[in-house]
């Protein structure tokens, strides 16, 4: 009997201790860091820049036909829709897709040979432009409309921020690059310009007046591959060739302010809490603090709004920020111990997508001194860069000459190109007669 007794009165003060530590870390109060890295994520709301929402056309990017009058009550019906589902209702495709799929033709699949983060469009476009020609004949309209993307001057998405935020089909946008290099190849450089301008200028607009991470890579990886398609171009016109009008202040060293991710990531925070205002934890909340979990996240990502990142950004240097800690084994997780894996797991991707618009900067301030190197021919191209204005050829990252002496590179951040330099050939090297 003695033993059993001491056996409950074991299994008694065991129990007394989890309590007790899972209640002292409940109550206990978010840290100072916390709380000030939430107000870096919530800022007052600020009016987006006056001009069309390239979401709706992103939104829609994927129908042909679809009138412009209905457009807008299309889209209305796709955010309510979205917004009567409930709260537990399984993330399906079907569920976030767009009525217009039921009441316009899609796009027609297309196999193309240009990738933004591939080199050698203009050759492998060249190699079977009839293929490419024949590829791209049912995507005319998905054409235009990416084209008149370029006239809007922001990207605010209209659903409401949580976890069953849909994303639209970004990677459309990618087959107008085919379709810029075969204008090329085919003799009408004007138009492959203009349409590579264009696409720079959305672009622009997706990576610094975007609300969220993925528009805001998506803008980035367009900036590098339209400036390698423009090289490739310029390269092979006569450095008299005239630009088109349209790509007057395009292709300009951005401001550091301009590759900052704050934006986007003030938007990913407000759908990364919105999903914890939807998540069905039953009796999860013993494991779950939503609060305490908005301050893990926020400790992970506000580093892309602070002071350290603006200074970063400013030098041109890798953006690197801390994170919340990754072990499990610390008092505030004991009655959070979700939300810190969450937070441990999530946090260390996030400075990553800063290195992408940062090259993004430096791979336009390239393009400016390949537009002014063009501008003022020398015959020797050391010489002709020596000559370049300060602020595009010095820094952390100057330009460089490739060893073949006729291209110009500069150094990558981002980890997906894996530090390579990217490297482009210099105006009128490959003119062909």
């Amino acid at each position: 009997m003695n033993v059993v007794r001491w056996s409950l009165w074991g299994v008694a003060l065991g129990l007394l201790v989890v309590v007790g530590v899972w209640t002292l870390s409940r109550l206990m109060p978010m840290p100072a860091a916390q709380r000030e890295a939430l107000a870096l994520l919530r800022p007052a709301a600020v009016a987006p820049p006056p001009g069309g929402n390239a979401f709706d056309g992103i939104w829609l990017l994927g129908f042909d036909d679809v009138p412009d009058a209905e457009r807008a009550a299309i889209i209305a019906e796709d955010v309510q829709r979205l917004a009567d589902l409930p709260g537990d209702a399984p993330f399906t495709p079907s569920a976030t897709a767009s009525v217009a799929q039921l009441r316009y033709r899609e796009v027609a699949d297309a196999t193309l040979p240009c990738r933004w983060r591939q080199a050698d469009c203009l050759a492998l476009v060249r190699a079977n432009p009839a293929a490419v020609e024949a590829a791209l004949v049912g995507q005319r309209g998905l054409l235009t409309r990416i084209n008149a993307l370029s006239g809007d001057s922001h990207y605010r998405s209209r659903f409401v921020a949580d976890g069953r935020l849909p994303i639209p089909s970004f990677n459309l946008l990618q087959r107008s690059l085919s379709a810029h290099a075969l204008a090329h190849v085919q003799g009408r450089s004007d138009e492959a310009l203009a349409g590579i301008c264009s696409d720079v200028r959305t672009a622009k607009v997706l990576m610094s007046h975007g609300d969220g991470l993925v528009p805001a890579n998506i803008g980035a990886a367009m900036v590098g591959g339209n400036v390698r398609l423009l090289a490739s171009v310029l390269a092979e016109l006569p450095v008299a060739h005239p630009l088109p009008a349209t790509c007057e202040g395009v292709f300009v060293a951005p401001a550091p302010q301009a590759l900052s991710l704050c934006p986007a990531m003030q938007g990913e925070f407000a759908m990364v809490s919105g999903s914890l205002e939807i998540t069905p934890v039953g009796f999860g909340w013993l494991a779950l603090d939503k609060q305490k979990t908005e301050g893990l996240l926020a400790l992970s990502m506000a580093g892309a709004c602070s002071q350290r990142t603006v200074d970063a950004l400013a030098a041109d240097i890798p953006v690197h920020w801390s994170h919340a800690s990754s072990s499990t084994w610390r008092l505030e997780c004991a009655a959070n111990a979700v939300g810190c894996i969450v937070a441990g797991i999530s946090g260390p991707a996030y400075d990553n997508y800063g290195s992408s618009l940062q090259d993004a900067g430096a791979r336009l301030r390239l393009a400016e001194a390949l537009l002014w190197l063009r501008a003022n021919p020398h015959v020797d191209a050391a010489a002709a860069l020596a000559q370049v204005p300060a602020r595009l050829r010095e820094g952390a990252r100057p330009l460089l000459l490739g060893n073949d002496g006729a291209s110009l590179q500069v150094a990558s951040y981002y980890g997906k190109d894996n530090g390579a330099a990217f490297s482009v050939p210099l105006p009128g090297t490959a003119v062909r007669q």
